[in-house]
């Protein structure tokens, strides 16, 4: 586990950079997002999503009211928001996390059943603070692990 404190957007969006440019080729198949409302987690998709290949032909948007939004991104970007479906996973996220071909983006995530979790993740919390944004960071599994020791070495504000 690992914490970063993100002092203002331009780090956010370093941050979503940083993740587009290792996610591919990780072998993490699923990006959780945690957080209140206004913590970031669409925003950091947002970069996530227009720094890969493809990204700029993306129109991201918060997945709120059709749960699911698909990006043409180099890997395919499925983009999820359960905040509404606590009660239940539509098959479009199931069938998401099961293609090993598309990274998974899920805000909410609280609400996926762990049972439905590929083997690789990578879990991110994030915590709006004052002037700020903690952002609290699990790996599951062997490639989201490196990910994250990466992540670390290379990011010297962590305390992982």
């Amino acid at each position: 586990m690992a914490g970063i404190v993100l002092r203002n957007l331009e780090e956010t969006r370093r941050m979503g950079r940083w993740l587009a440019a290792h996610l591919p080729g990780s072998g993490v198949r699923a990006l959780l997002l945690r957080g209140p409302l206004g913590s970031g987690k669409t925003t950091l998709t947002s970069v996530l999503v227009q720094a890969l290949p493809g990204g700029d032909e993306a129109e991201v948007a918060s997945p709120s009211f059709t749960l699911c939004n698909h990006y043409p991104t180099t890997p395919p970007i499925l983009h999820c928001d359960l905040y509404r479906s606590p009660g239940g996973l539509p098959d479009e996220i199931l069938d998401g996390l099961e293609n090993p071909a598309i990274l998974t983006v899920v805000e909410w995530a609280e609400y996926l059943p762990p049972a439905d979790l590929p083997e690789e993740i990578l879990d991110i919390s994030l915590q709006a603070c004052e002037e700020s944004r903690l952002i609290t960071l699990q790996a599951r599994g062997p490639g989201a692990t490196a990910l994250l020791q990466s992540l670390c070495a290379q990011w010297p504000e962590s305390d992982g």
